[in-house]
């Protein structure tokens, strides 16, 4: 395992040690986890989501709970206290249902009880979910799914680090499932000062960090700026998951200046940590496909460039530049191939596969092959010659993001 994925792995296990909400992610279908906000966090089923799918939901009290007896399964009683959505007013209130799952519980617990239709059970109901007269409303007062994105996320900010744990935690998912265009879309309504006490908040579940760099970087300003500059610079060790997001709102709001700073302190210094100068690699890839125009394409290359002399780095950076055509650097890749420090064989194939990339990038009614084109051809000749199996493997395998 190279370096950076080493480093990747570090940082993937300690967020997930760290997140306070379940993840679902097999519930979702691919174009949901696709639109994601790709730096808030892993995707989550939010219990508003689950409402707002259900055929059938319940406002119920625990009442009692049976075990299995041979093949009865396990079953939990509820007396019915509300009936938010009730198809064809099949229940009532104050009746009792039994619900064929364990669900332990005291006299006076509320759940909400959610189902879909069944041919065979008429409704097949899912585990109940605890709740408090408090989050219940908050649920079924939730906009419709259909309803504008704006205009649903609106709702949901105020239910920002709620002090009911359960609303706190889905009002976040909500912003960890949505597009980055669409939490940019209510960026006027994000409480930035708020924002800024729970990124200072020891307090404030470390999952959260780099929805909430995002969400400053959106709608801050240059107190914002400075607060997060001094944010990344004291990070302690143990408060390290999600920088990326806040490096990627100070991007937002700095622009070039910040830019500058980070390449500085993190990419161009050999001696600063791994796992910081990782996070500046991140916060650049989102800048380049969700930045705001305030750096330049040919900015973010050069930076990316810097970590092409860092054995750690270099195999990720090349790729990168692949994907963004940064067709300056066969030469350069040339001798870095040739160099017996620190370029192992990943690197390698990263190096072919960026020549033949760069063979690939030529309108096809050209005339002629643009020089990058045939500067690349010529590179991945000589490489053929010299490491046939590695080229044939890269060409075998070719794909670009």
């Amino acid at each position: 395992m190279s370096s950076l994925k080493r480093i990747r792995s570090r940082i993937v296990l300690t967020s997930k040690s760290c997140l306070t909400v379940v993840t679902i992610v097999s519930m979702f279908n691919f174009a949901d986890i696709a639109a994601a906000c790709p730096i808030c966090g892993v995707p989550t089923v939010t219990v508003a989501e689950r409402f707002a799918r259900a055929d059938a939901a319940l406002l119920a009290e625990w009442v009692s709970v049976r075990g299995a007896q041979g093949k009865t399964p396990e079953t939990t009683a509820f007396e019915i206290v509300q009936t938010p959505r009730n198809p064809e007013k099949a229940f009532k209130t104050g009746e009792r249902i039994d619900v064929p799952v364990y669900a332990q519980g005291k006299s006076g617990d509320l759940y909400l009880l959610l189902g879909r239709k069944d041919e065979k059970l008429g409704i097949k109901w899912e585990n109940p979910l605890p709740v408090s007269e408090t989050s219940f409303q908050y649920i079924v007062q939730a906009p419709p799914l259909e309803t504008p994105a704006e205009k649903r996320l609106a709702y949901f900010v105020k239910f920002l680090e709620y002090p009911d744990v359960t609303i706190a935690n889905d009002a976040f998912a909500q912003f960890v499932n949505a597009p980055t265009k669409d939490i940019a879309a209510v960026s006027g309504k994000l409480p930035k000062d708020k924002i800024r006490r729970w990124l200072a908040d020891s307090k404030t579940p470390i999952n959260r960090q780099a929805g909430y760099g995002l969400m400053l970087g959106l709608c801050g300003e240059a107190d914002e700026a400075r607060f997060l500059e001094q944010r990344i610079g004291a990070i302690e060790p143990d408060r390290q998951v999600g920088i990326e997001g806040l490096m990627f709102g100070y991007l937002l709001l700095t622009g070039e200046n910040g830019l500058a700073k980070l390449e500085k302190t993190y990419l161009g210094d050999s001696k600063a940590e791994d796992g910081m100068a990782y996070a500046a690699v991140l916060a650049i890839r989102y800048y380049w496909t969700y930045g705001n125009g305030k750096i330049t394409p040919e900015k973010l290359q050069a930076a990316m460039r810097r970590l092409l002399d860092r054995p750690t780095f270099a195999e990720s950076a090349i790729k990168d530049l692949a994907r963004w055509k940064d067709w300056s650097l066969h030469e350069r890749l040339m001798k870095l191939y040739d160099s017996k420090e620190g370029t192992d064989a990943s690197t390698r194939k990263a190096i072919i596969t960026y020549m033949i990339a760069s063979t690939k990038d030529a309108p096809q009614d050209a005339a002629g092959a643009p020089p990058h084109v045939r500067a690349g051809r010529k590179c991945l000749e000589e490489l053929r010659q010299r490491d046939p199996k590695l080229v044939a493997e890269a060409e075998r395998f070719f794909f670009v993001q």
